[in-house]
């Protein structure tokens, strides 16, 4: 960048990151891992972003999750152990994957016996070798294997499978992750890891070891990341965090606004801003006005975000106001790039490389 810009001369909507409150959120997950004996894989498909991952990595995550084969490969150049938590099929896929592994060394998802077979015959086919995760479904009702029965079967069928080598299991709680009450999020997030590392106990039991089982996510990282049996886990929003998960764990700091323009006051109890459902997303609610009392986003339309409150009234065509999106991930993928701010200066901008890699 040229010279410094406050962030309040920048054009509108843009995401910005709070750095301090980046990094403070950062340490403070890297903290919390460096007391335990599972290790921290965060999710890139919140931040997308090849320099943030940089910093999770320089703070002691072993690795970077992903969602996606796009994702994994625009992170590829920073992150040289990398886990798709997720299935990667399809011919024009898997011959990504295979070539992707040559600039890291990847870790895929399975969940039946088709797709092992695919991967094999891609990976044998390259000279390469896969590690694969076998998935559970340990309660979102999504991809994964229904019983520890199967789970062993596909586990077996990967173990001898050419090209590939089996590291372990997969179960992602994402339907404890976001319950408000902590002592029903702990029940539910623990009776899923129960359930997963009881699958592990199974599998190894009939002789298989399994090096790895990964799960977790911020809404639960302190209870799966803690439980006995589970080694990695792949929390993600914590690093940018949002309106949502600011509800359920406040010990992180909100680093992700858009910043918007006023461009409209039709009411005295009523504004308009420039940035609307293709700035910020509102599958989880509307995101949260930044130190305006009396004033809250009521409705997003494509292009504007309407606030209404008696404290609008404080609000001229012009002003600059901060939303923090009420989820991230969805939000994050709608921009090109962070302007990164120490206080209110922008210091940097950083490309969100992986936004849009949903093949």
């Amino acid at each position: 960048m040229g010279a410094k810009l406050s962030k309040y001369d920048l054009d509108t909507p843009a995401l910005v990151l709070d750095a301090r409150a980046l990094r403070n959120n950062i340490e403070q997950m890297a903290r919390f891992f460096s007391g335990q004996r599972a290790k921290l894989r965060p999710h890139a498909k919140t931040h997308k972003c090849p320099q943030i991952a940089r910093l999770q990595l320089e703070a002691g995550a072993i690795g970077i999750t992903c969602a996606k084969l796009g994702e994994a490969e625009a992170l590829a150049d920073v992150a040289s152990d990398i886990l798709i938590a997720n299935q990667v099929v399809g011919a024009q896929k898997l011959a990504r994957l295979v070539a992707l592994r040559r600039r890291a060394d990847v870790m895929v998802a399975v969940d039946c016996r088709e797709h092992v077979d695919a991967l094999s015959q891609a990976a044998w086919a390259a000279g390469a070798t896969l590690r694969v995760l076998v998935e559970v479904d340990v309660g979102m009702g999504r991809c994964g294997v229904a019983s520890a029965e199967e789970a062993l079967e596909l586990a077996r069928i990967v173990s001898r499978a050419p090209g590939l080598r089996f590291c372990g299991l997969q179960g992602y709680e994402g339907h404890a992750v976001m319950i408000p009450d902590p002592g029903k999020r702990r029940e539910t997030a623990e009776a899923a890891m129960a359930y997963l590392v009881g699958v592990r106990r199974y599998i190894e039991g009939h002789g298989l070891p399994v090096e790895i089982v990964s799960g977790g996510g911020t809404g639960t990282y302190n209870i799966t990341g803690a439980y006995p049996g589970v080694d990695e886990v792949q929390a993600g929003s914590y690093a940018t965090m949002d309106a949502k998960y600011a509800g359920i764990v406040p010990e992180f700091q909100p680093a992700l606004t858009v910043l918007c323009t006023v461009i409209s006051r039709p009411a005295a109890d009523r504004a308009i801003l420039d940035a609307g459902l293709k700035a910020v997303t509102s599958e989880f609610g509307m995101p949260l006005v930044v130190g305006l009392e009396e004033v809250q986003c009521r409705r997003l339309a494509e292009e504007h975000a309407i606030l209404e409150g008696p404290g609008a009234s404080k609000l001229r065509v012009g002003d600059k106001v901060e939303l923090i999106p009420s989820h991230g991930c969805t939000t994050i993928n709608l921009h090109e790039r962070y302007y990164v701010l120490e206080g209110e200066t922008v210091v940097d901008e950083w490309p969100i490389a992986a936004r849009g890699r949903c093949q």
